[in-house]
């Protein structure tokens, strides 16, 4: 378990895409507003990701409440989103093969529930 925010909190994401892909990645039970996007630089020997300047904000089609969002390659996408909802969700890119590269993580809102897996 990776992300867990508690319950009624809002939170700024930001998704590093540094492969040559695009991904449409998709949050479950919660909606979420683009806030905007920036390149980044990779600097593989200290393995370190940045945001190196030139912020954009959304795309005319991707103002209002969203659940997937396309991050593109080389740029950290920024999504804000309120967690209403306690449960214990999945957050992941939709193209299925990535799913199985770390691309489908856990994601709790609030505390463990009973029944829920640790991780």
């Amino acid at each position: 378990m990776t992300e867990s925010p508690a319950v009624g909190s809002t939170e700024l994401w930001e998704i590093h895409n540094t492969t040559a892909d695009a991904h449409p990645i998709h949050v479950h039970e919660v909606q979420f507003q683009v806030v905007d996007r920036e390149p980044v630089a990779v600097d593989e020997a200290a393995r370190t990701v940045r945001a190196v300047g030139g912020a954009r904000p959304p795309e005319p089609g991707e103002r209002g409440w969203k659940d997937t969002v396309v991050a593109y390659p080389g740029e950290v996408t920024r999504i804000r989103m309120r967690f209403d909802r306690a449960g214990q969700y999945v957050w992941h890119c939709h193209v299925v093969e990535h799913e199985d590269n770390e691309m489908m993580r856990p994601l709790r809102v609030g505390p463990r529930q009973p029944g829920q897996p640790d991780a």
